[in-house]
């Protein structure tokens, strides 16, 4: 089998990661998945509501006394059946679980950093309402910290590539990820885009 290329755009909350993720999927022959979707999904299978609250303890649960490598097992276990050469995954927290999708997958994964100021992403996150009343600066600002403590700016700093977001058009955005992913699969020679 080929050697597969495994994407992961990392970024604190409202950054455009997820944008990041669904601008390779729609210009490239790829299979996408967030760290998200795995939170979701457990939020579900405990039989809870989704909210704020609920997010940030399963959140919280799966990021905590080596729970990480659940997340990564449980992406991998999706990931791992696609016969798709490139894989965008998006979402992950810390170098830990970088190191474990490495080991699993046998691949050393490009990290692609997606980073906005705080107000920009304030902005926005409140726009999309996903959490309803829920959703305010104080929380925001509490989520940022949440995901820094589980190492987030760590990751950012590691990234192989960064996007600054914060002044780009969805259009701007979408060609500079394009260019950056185009310039990563012509570096692979088996590649053929």
């Amino acid at each position: 089998m080929r050697k597969r290329i495994i994407l992961c755009f990392v970024g604190l909350p409202g950054s455009g990661k997820t944008k990041a993720k669904e601008m390779v999927l729609k210009n490239f022959d790829s299979f996408g998945i967030s760290s998200g979707d795995i939170i979701r999904e457990e939020i579900k299978r405990r039989g809870l509501q989704y909210s704020p609250h609920t997010d940030a303890i399963v959140a919280q649960w799966f990021h905590s006394q080596g729970r990480e490598r659940l997340v990564v097992e449980r992406l991998w276990d999706k990931i791992r059946k696609t016969r798709k050469k490139l894989m965008v995954i998006e979402g992950l927290r810390n170098s830990l679980e970088i190191e474990y999708l490495e080991k699993l997958s046998g691949n050393n994964p490009i990290i692609i950093a997606i980073v906005a100021p705080f107000w920009v992403r304030a902005k926005r996150e409140l726009k999309r309402g996903r959490f309803e009343k829920g959703e305010n600066v104080d929380y925001l600002r509490q989520r940022d910290r949440a995901e820094i403590g589980r190492g987030e700016l760590k990751l950012i700093k590691k990234a192989d590539y960064k996007i600054n977001n914060a002044r780009m058009s969805l259009s701007q955005m979408e060609k500079r990820i394009v260019r950056v992913v185009g310039k990563i699969m012509k570096n692979d020679p088996k590649t053929k885009i």
